[in-house]
């Protein structure tokens, strides 16, 4: 299976090297390395064209946005532009532990029912930066690689989309699902979830940093970031449902997930209080108890 690696870019040169280094030295080979970038500011894309000139890399290719676009538009191009088997989303400012592609692709090619496969991550901090928080992930199995459990929470996303790689078959259904503002990460992570093809590696094959400046600190928290998830679970709930991957044993959890999914809509949109109690019979739809108490914060809360 060959492989592609699709990054984007905005004002990164500061890291760069760190994480171009642990591309170039994977001990498989990276078929293709899509870079885009969105209109930097700084030196980023001239580093990047010495780095692959400096390297004689002729399978590495960048481009650069003739507009802004924002990070999810920028990553829903780049996605688009790759050619190979096996797709890495690949953020600017990581470093990749050098045997990631070697042991996720051999995992591909061993199981062909992995359509999304994330590992593990250990997260640093500079200039700022919140610790990210690794979520246990519930799988059908304690092997290295095994299938996460279905159950009520299939649409939370549990792993940062720098850690997974997927088959290209995922990707018309993650175009024909993605909105505009969606980050392409959680559209990946409930597509496969629900197509029962969404696995863990559980090996830490990531140095994920955080610092003041990532673009996933804006839609960690707020208003907007809790309506687009809403609004993001509704719509890839109805296009399952109306699909030819839909699975019988699955409608009441799904149907259960979208009322939910209404009833938040109805409180923090519509400013409806009577859907906070109402909530409380679909609790277990929350990651946790707090996010259920969140939502009364985001009800008092303007737009």
């Amino acid at each position: 299976m060959k492989v592609s690696v699709v990054m984007t870019t905005y004002n990164g040169v500061r890291f760069l090297k760190e994480m171009l280094d642990s591309l170039k030295n994977q001990t498989r080979k990276i078929d293709e390395v899509i870079i885009c970038d969105d209109r930097s500011t700084d030196n980023t894309v001239e580093f990047i064209n010495e780095y692959i000139e400096a390297h004689n890399l002729t399978n590495w290719k960048i481009t650069v946005n003739h507009r802004n676009l924002g990070w999810e538009k920028n990553f829903l191009n780049v996605l688009n532009s790759a050619n190979n088997d096996i797709i890495y989303p690949c953020d600017q400012d990581d470093v990749w532990h050098l045997d990631k592609i070697e042991k996720m692709t051999a995992a591909f090619e061993k199981n062909e029912n992995i359509w999304l496969l994330s590992s593990g991550f250990h997260s640093f901090c500079e200039n700022g930066g919140t610790p990210e928080i690794q979520n246990p992930v519930p799988t059908e199995t304690a092997e290295i690689v095994s299938r996460v459990v279905f159950n009520e929470k299939y649409y939370q996303i549990l792993r940062p989309g720098c850690t997974m790689a997927f088959k290209k078959e995922l990707l018309p259904l993650f175009v024909e699902n993605w909105k505009p503002g969606t980050p392409h990460d959680a559209v990946l992570w409930t597509i496969a979830a629900l197509l029962r093809k969404l696995y863990i590696y559980d090996d830490t094959l990531i140095e994920y940093r955080r610092h003041d400046s990532n673009a996933s600190n804006e839609i960690i928290h707020g208003y907007k970031y809790r309506v687009n998830a809403i609004n993001r679970t509704r719509t890839i709930n109805n296009w399952y449902l109306n699909s030819e991957y839909f699975d019988e044993n699955k409608l009441q959890t799904v149907e259960n997930c979208t009322n939910w999914c209404d009833y938040r809509y109805k409180l923090i949109v519509e400013k409806k209080p009577f859907y906070w109690f109402k909530l409380f019979r679909y609790r277990k739809y929350y990651l946790n108890l707090r996010k259920y108490f969140g939502d009364i914060y985001y009800f008092f809360r303007r737009k």
